[in-house]
């Protein structure tokens, strides 16, 4: 069960870039990448799933900067949890590979998933209403050096998650 849900997010993820542009390349990497996880889903193998997720990032950002409009906030979003659940569903139908499991289990699973779709939607939408109040209050000057701080926050806290990995 856990190897179609993950099949099931893949799809999404092959779907949402061609939903936001439609090149020939980004066809070509989403049936790359649409391979990649097939392989991995048959052989339970963790690399295949992996290389599958970046190669559906690489064509959502391709397909966000080829895109003559926005992307919305609801494909973004809808991309970045079916890639966070594929990896998931794929290492769940690892580690369970020879279990057997009641219809419990995965109404459980099934649960978690929504629950924590459900706070991610709402979290992205407070953040977006928070934003749009907070924007007209920067000068476009310092915009760039705000991002450049978020981003060495970022790097920051990978590098602190990095050094301490038994925490």
């Amino acid at each position: 069960m856990m190897r179609l849900a993950t099949a099931g997010f893949a799809l999404v993820a092959f779907v949402v870039p061609m939903l936001t542009a439609r090149p020939r390349p980004l066809i070509v990497a989403g049936l790359i990448g649409l391979l990649l996880t097939a392989v991995g889903i048959t052989a339970l193998w963790r690399w295949p799933i992996t290389v599958a997720a970046c190669v559906f990032s690489i064509a959502y950002a391709a397909a966000v900067w080829a895109a003559p409009a926005r992307p919305s906030i609801g494909s973004a979003t809808a991309f970045g949890l079916s890639l966070l659940l594929m990896l998931h569903a794929a290492e769940l139908a690892r580690c369970t590979r020879r279990a057997t499991g009641a219809a419990g289990i995965i109404r459980s699973q099934t649960v978690a998933w929504l629950g924590f779709t459900a706070g991610t939607v709402s979290t992205a939408l407070l953040v977006m209403a928070l934003a749009a109040g907070f924007v007209a209050s920067i000068p476009i000057g310092a915009a760039p050096l705000m991002a450049a701080a978020g981003a060495l926050g970022t790097l920051l806290a990978l590098a602190a998650m990095a050094r301490r990995p038994g925490a």
